[in-house]
C-alpha cells in the first residue's frame, strides 16, 4: 500500500503497521509510546489541530493500524496511491 499526507506530501509505503510505524517515527512529542498508544495521540492530535474526528477501536496492533490507515484516507488526510 502508498499513502501520500496530504498536510505535507510525504509518500509513505508498506503494511499498515508500517506506514504507522513511520508516521510515528517523524511525529513530534509522540517519543516513547507504544504503536497503540501513537494511533491514540494521533486521533487526538487530528481532532484538536484539523477539526477531523477519528475514533479507532481497540484491538490488536495490525487491526487498528489498517482501521487509522483507512479513516485518514475516509476523511482525506491522506490519498491511496
Amino acid at each position: 500500500m502508498r499513502i501520500r499526507l496530504n498536510a505535507d506530501g510525504r509518500v509513505l509505503q508498506g503494511t499498515p503497521v508500517q506506514i504507522v510505524q513511520a508516521m510515528h517515527a517523524i511525529a513530534f512529542g509522540a517519543d516513547g509510546l507504544s504503536l497503540s498508544e501513537y494511533i491514540d495521540w494521533a486521533c487526538d492530535h487530528a481532532g484538536r489541530m484539523m477539526g477531523v474526528q477519528l475514533e479507532i477501536a481497540e484491538g490488536a496492533d495490525e487491526e487498528r493500524a489498517a482501521a487509522f490507515v483507512d479513516a485518514m484516507i475516509e476523511r482525506e488526510l491522506a490519498v491511496r496511491l
